[in-house]
Formats: structure tokens, sequence, C-alpha cells
């Protein structure tokens, strides 16, 4: 008993540190969604907590981790999330996940209103699925995204709820497309753009599998200033089987090429923890040149600071400007 409390209370005073380093998000009147406390890299390892307004969500690996740790987590937390729900999610995406719409403290709360940085996002805390709407580990993304799109044209591919194209176009792109799998999705991506007063049309969001959308885009003559990969690590597909982002990212760079203008920039990303970013960056330059083009520019951008890493607990997001002949 005496070295469970003795754990608990370690791990309190990490996380209360943790609120400490984030003094000057805190402070900030344009941002309320950031990671509170990222475990990997901050002494806890398998859990997280993020911050949705006043509405906290937590995360673990496993529902043990999840029940060891919420006495630790709760006293620190509460004091800047009233409400808090629980996702639990293990590293590998095909293994079984666990969810709630009960919260494990506070009011539930539907839908949440987020601000970042002049964006604002409609959250759903309770959804069974995994994300509520946002992954707040792009944040830098969405923002290079909204100062670099001024006049240009977009592909936001695996587009979710459409986050990178309300930067796109709260950017100034003249055309932004928003494709996914899930019509869900998509709608919840039209009511982020009417929250931040964007107008919707249809034709912007297109429904459907991504390497057959791919296909028939290039076939139309397609093509687009700036093209946005972010695909699941793992997801299954009648027309074209299992996408594993471990062994199948060069063939979606491949599907992807032929839409990109010559001198247009690809953003690529993975959060697969298995995939490494040697590997990763080898694989998408590789596609590249396969494809007889150059890699005029590159940029690799590490995980924001509120996603810290450690020697022992590497980053596990991987994202890439490249500028492309």
């Amino acid at each position: 008993m005496g070295g469970t409390r003795s754990c608990s209370i370690s791990r309190q005073l990490r996380i209360a540190e943790a609120l400490r380093r984030r003094s000057a998000l805190f402070d900030r009147s344009d941002l309320n969604v950031f990671r509170l406390f990222h475990g990997d890299g901050e002494g806890g390892p398998g859990v997280a907590v993020d911050r949705f307004e006043d509405v906290g969500i937590i995360h673990a690996e496993s529902s043990s981790q999840l029940d060891a740790s919420l006495a630790a987590i709760r006293p620190e937390i509460s004091t800047v999330c009233e409400t808090a729900y629980a996702k639990v999610h293990p590293r590998d995406p095909r293994t079984a996940t666990r969810t709630s719409d009960e919260p494990l403290w506070g009011p539930a709360r539907e839908t949440v209103e987020v601000d970042e940085l002049g964006a604002r996002y409609l959250i759903r805390p309770s959804a069974s699925g995994l994300s509520v709407g946002l992954f707040i580990d792009m944040r830098e993304v969405r923002q290079w995204l909204r100062s670099f799109c001024g006049g240009r044209s977009v592909l936001n591919l695996f587009a979710y709820t459409c986050s990178l194209g309300v930067a796109a176009t709260l950017g100034g792109a003249n055309r932004v497309i928003n494709l996914d799998v899930s019509r869900p999705y998509l709608e919840w991506g039209k009511a982020n753009y009417v929250l931040n007063g964007l107008s919707v049309d249809e034709h912007d969001f297109i429904y459907g599998d991504a390497f057959d959308w791919l296909r028939r885009l290039a076939k139309k003559g397609r093509r687009f200033d700036a093209v946005a990969l972010d695909p699941p690590t793992f997801s299954q597909s009648k027309a074209h089987g299992a996408f594993q982002a471990e062994k199948n990212y060069g063939r979606l760079v491949d599907a992807a090429l032929p839409l990109l203008k010559s001198g247009g920039v690809l953003f690529a990303s993975s959060n697969a923890a298995r995939l490494e970013p040697e590997e990763f960056l080898e694989t998408v330059t590789r596609a590249i040149h396969s494809a007889g083009r150059a890699i005029l520019k590159q940029h690799y951008a590490p995980q924001p600071p509120d996603f810290p890493i450690s020697r022992s607990e590497p980053g596990y997001l991987k994202t890439v400007w490249l500028r492309v002949s």
C-alpha cells in the first residue's frame, strides 16, 4: 500500500510540474486547447492529458494504467478542467480500445468550441471514437499551412473533421478540397467551416477512398499547389485492402504525386510509433525520386513543445514539408 501511495504522489508531482511548464500557454487568450501532460516525455509513460477549453481528455494505453493514474491526475487536472473523459487506446491501432460517453468527473459535455490561434473548432468529448475532433499535436502544421496557402489550391486527404482545410481557407487558399472516407466526419468538417464564418461548397467535401479518388482526379488532370497526406496508422478498404503506414506510405506518395504541381508542396505526416523518422523520410523521398521528380526544399517539423520528447521516449509524430519539382 505504501509503495502504491508513494507512486501516486510522485506522479501527481510530475503532473503539477507539467502544468507549471505550460504557464505561457495558459496565459494566451487565443489558445485554450493543448496538451497538459505528455507522460511519455514527462515521467509518466502511457498516460497523457489534453485540454479542450474546460474539458480534459485523459489518454491511457490500458485500463490498468488509467485506473492506477486517476488518483494522481484528478487533484491537479480538476483545477483547470471542470469535466474529464477517458480514452483507452493501446499503441497497436488494431488492438481493442475503450471509450465512454460518461465523464470521469464533472457535468457531461456533448460539444465544446475551442480557440486555436484565430481558428475555432467543434469538439465532441463524449464521442465514441478515440479522437474528439481535433489532433492537437498538429497545431503548428495548421499554422504553417495557414501562412502558406494564400491564393493557392490545396488537396486535403484523410481530412477527418477538416481542420487543415479550415486553416488553409482562413489563410486565403483559393480552393481547398477535403476528402475523407467518412460522411459523418465530413459533416463535422462543414460545421467547423461554419463556426469560422467560412462558406461551405458541397463540391469541396468529397466522400470516398483516398486511393480511388487520387486515381480519378489524376485522370481528370487536376493539379494542386499543395497536397496534404496525414493517413491513419491503419485502415481497411474493400477496394484496396489494408493500409499500414509502416508498409504502404510510399504507395500513398506515389498515388498523390501526379496531382501536385511542379514547384508545389507535399505535406506528409505519420504518427505510427513503429515507423522510425529516418525510415519515414527515406520512404517519402524515395517515392519522389522514383517518380522522376526532385526535392527542391525540405523542412522536417518536430512535435510541438507541449508534446516533449526524451531520450527514452523519442517523438512519435513525423511531419515533413517538401517542395517538389
